[in-house]
């Protein structure tokens, strides 16, 4: 199964475009660290037993990354023998992203270039010094 995890937010519209993103998927789930439900731990715990992909929407690799998903991941497999987890590599700053953002601007009518348009795709920065 892949899980595909994001930070969540407070903002409904956050979680609905991630559920969006992961329905494109077929078979994978969606999941958060904070602010949305499911929570990445609930997920997990529902998976049980078999593998899990589990994919880091996230920008940097910092302290969520690095620390909490590990955290959670070794918590269910501990929980779960039967579970296997494989964590990949956050989504970062590969230039496909802001490609995607942009083609995705395009869909909703933008359109790059005529003088009246600003995007910026940014991150809230970290507390850990190395991925800022």
């Amino acid at each position: 199964m892949l899980i595909a995890v994001a930070h969540g937010s407070r903002d409904p519209r956050s979680a609905a475009a991630v559920r969006q993103l992961v329905a494109a998927l077929p078979g994978a789930r969606p999941a958060f660290l904070d602010l949305s439900e499911p929570l990445l731990a609930d997920v997990l715990a529902d998976v049980g037993q078999g593998e899990a992909v589990v994919v880091p929407l996230l920008l940097g690799s910092a302290y969520h990354a690095l620390v909490d998903i590990p955290e959670m991941v070794d918590s269910a497999t501990a929980r779960s023998p039967g579970l296997s987890v494989r964590v990949t590599d956050v989504i970062g700053t590969d230039p496909r992203v802001a490609d995607a953002a942009l083609a995705r601007l395009a869909q909703a009518g933008a359109r790059p270039g005529d003088g009246r348009l600003g995007a910026v795709l940014a991150g809230a920065g970290s507390s850990h010094a190395a991925a800022n």
